[in-house]
């Protein structure tokens, strides 16, 4: 058995193939979660951290009580 990952039978990606898994992956996103939680999904780690705890902050300021659980998508 060959361990040698460099070996793969599987050819690398194309950049046009990146660009459109990029695509497929934004607009799974953008359905998924909306437009701006999709936006903050694909920012850097820290970056992704800060818009969070931002987000958090305005619901606090604005009256939103953060004590009882999330019980998912309400109708």
């Amino acid at each position: 058995m060959n361990t040698d990952p460099s070996a793969s039978s599987i050819p690398p990606l194309t950049a046009a193939q990146r660009r459109r898994l990029g695509r497929i992956m934004r607009d799974f996103h953008r359905r998924a979660f909306g437009e701006e939680l999709a936006r903050i999904n694909f920012l850097p780690e820290a970056q992704r951290k800060l818009a969070v705890a931002e987000m958090i902050d305005h619901a606090r300021r604005n009256g939103v009580k953060l004590t009882r659980p999330a019980l998912g998508v309400t109708l």
